[in-house]
C-alpha cells in the first residue's frame, strides 16, 4: 500500500537524514544510559501511552532503521520533554483560577480582547515550535528533528489520510479547527468575516468554546487528554470484589483503541503530533495570559492615577477656599 506524503515513514526517513547530516549535540547527553530497563523503560516512562501501545512502540523500535543511539536518544528526550512540560502546568491552572474559570475566560476574550484582536493573537509561525523546544526546553538532539518533522505533519495533516489524533472532545475540536496558512502559519478560526465591511468583527462561538476548553485543560490534571470514561460490566460472585479493575473507567490513554493504519509497520508519531498541538495551544495561551496581565496593570495604573487626580482636586479646592476666606478677612479689616 502506497502511503501519502508526510506519513510516519516519511518522518522516519527525514529524521534519519537530518541526524546523519547534522548529528546531535553533546549537551543533551544520553540519559537512557542511567535507566536499568533501557529502551523499554524509556517507552514505559511516557505515561500517556497505554500498555498495548507501549509494547507496539517497543516492537516497532526494534525494527526501526534508526541507529540504536539515535533511537534511544529520541525516547530519552521524549521523557525529558514531558517532564518539563508537566512542571509548567501549574501556571495555567493558576491563571484559570484568577480569571474566573472557563466562563471568566470566555467573558474576558469577548469583552476585553474581542474577535479582531484575538484573531491576530491566534497566529503562530511554523518555526516557533521547534525553536521553543530548543531554547525553552533545551532539546537539541534527534528529538528536535522529530519535532520539526511532526510540525510538518500537523501542518499537512489532511494529506496523511490518518484518523484524528485527539482523545477527548476538547482535543478533537481544537485539532479539527487548527489550520495552517502559508502566510500566517498556524491559525485558528476565532473570528468570522463581515462580508460588507470585510472586517473580522464577529466571534466564532464554536471556536471560542474549543479555545477556552483547551486553555483550561493546559492546567491538568493530565498533560495530554484522555478518552471519555468507559465502564465495563463486571461479573461478581457473591460479595467478592475480585476482578474489580478501577482502571476500566479511566478512559483510554494516548494510543488506546487506535485503529491500525493500513500499510504501517514502523513507529507511530501520533504522540509527537499531540505534543506539537499542545505547544501551539500553550503559545497562544501565553499570549492571552500576557494580554490579560497587561490590561490588568494598565487598569490599576489608571485607577491609581484617577485616585491621585481626585485627591489633588480636593487639595486645590481646599486651598482656594482658604485663600478666599483670607481675602475676605483682609477686606473686612481694611
Amino acid at each position: 500500500v502506497d502511503m501519502p506524503r508526510f506519513d510516519d515513514k516519511w518522518v522516519v526517513d527525514r529524521t534519519l537524514f537530518e541526524f546523519a547530516t547534522g548529528g546531535s549535540c553533546a549537551c543533551c547527553g544520553l540519559s537512557h544510559l542511567f535507566l536499568p530497563d533501557g529502551l523499554k523503560g524509556l517507552i514505559d516512562e511516557v505515561s500517556d501511552l497505554e500498555t498495548d501501545a507501549a509494547n507496539n512502540e517497543f516492537e516497532a523500535a526494534q525494527k526501526s532503521p534508526w541507529p540504536p543511539t539515535m533511537r534511544d536518544q529520541v525516547w530519552a528526550d521524549r521523557v525529558r520533554l514531558r517532564h518539563l512540560l508537566k512542571k509548567e502546568m501549574g501556571q495555567y491552572a493558576t491563571f484559570m483560577a484568577e480569571v474566573g474559570g472557563a466562563e471568566g475566560l470566555k467573558q474576558f476574550l469577548l469583552e476585553e480582547i474581542g474577535p479582531s484582536k484575538l484573531r491576530r493573537i491566534l497566529q503562530m509561525p511554523r518555526t516557533e515550535v521547534p525553536e521553543r523546544v530548543r531554547s525553552q526546553y533545551g532539546i537539541h538532539s534527534a528529538l528536535g528533528n522529530v519535532i520539526c518533522a511532526a510540525v510538518e505533519q500537523v501542518a499537512n495533516f489532511e494529506l496523511t489520510k490518518y484518523p484524528a489524533d485527539g482523545r477527548s472532545e476538547a482535543e478533537l475540536a481544537f485539532e479539527s479547527m487548527l489550520k495552517y496558512d502559508r502566510r500566517g502559519g498556524f491559525v485558528f478560526p476565532i473570528a468570522k468575516k463581515n462580508e460588507e465591511t470585510r472586517a473580522f468583527d464577529t466571534m466564532n462561538v464554536d471556536a471560542l468554546d474549543a479555545l477556552v476548553a483547551t486553555v483550561e485543560s493546559l492546567g491538568g490534571p493530565k498533560l495530554l487528554h484522555r478518552a471519555p470514561k468507559k465502564t465495563k460490566p463486571i461479573e461478581k460472585t457473591g460479595d467478592s470484589d475480585e476482578g474489580d479493575d478501577s482502571d476500566d473507567d479511566e478512559g483510554g490513554a494516548d494510543d488506546a483503541d487506535e485503529a491500525p493504519v493500513p500499510g504501517q509497520t514502523g513507529p507511530s508519531f501520533r504522540s509527537d503530533r499531540r505534543i506539537v498541538r499542545l505547544l501551539i495551544a500553550r503559545y497562544w495561551a501565553d499570549q492571552i495570559i500576557q494580554k490579560c496581565s497587561t490590561l490588568k496593570k494598565n487598569r490599576e495604573a489608571e485607577e491609581k492615577e484617577s485616585g491621585q487626580a481626585g485627591q489633588d482636586d480636593t487639595t486645590n479646592s481646599e486651598d482656594n477656599v482658604e485663600a478666599v476666606t483670607a481675602g475676605v478677612e483682609s477686606l473686612s479689616t481694611t
